[in-house]
């Protein structure tokens, strides 16, 4: 598949084609390694919500307890 960048206002625009059935809306981390770009949906920050982790450390086994130190 090819597309081009654009000019868009004052910005620089790709558009994805509808094949690869990307979601509307969805944020991007782009980044450029050597002559090409990457984009990564950006995801919550895992650990902002401590709660969510109440009780995970009684929840692993010994061995991953030895692993983690």
């Amino acid at each position: 598949m090819k597309t081009t960048i654009r000019k868009f206002g004052h910005s620089l625009a790709v558009i994805i084609p509808n094949e690869l059935n990307p979601d509307l809306g969805t944020k991007y981390k782009i980044v450029k390694l050597g002559d090409t770009f990457v984009l990564t949906p950006l995801r919550h920050d895992l650990f902002a919500n401590e709660t969510d982790w109440v009780g995970f450390r009684k929840s692993i086994t010994l061995v991953d307890r030895d692993w983690d130190g």
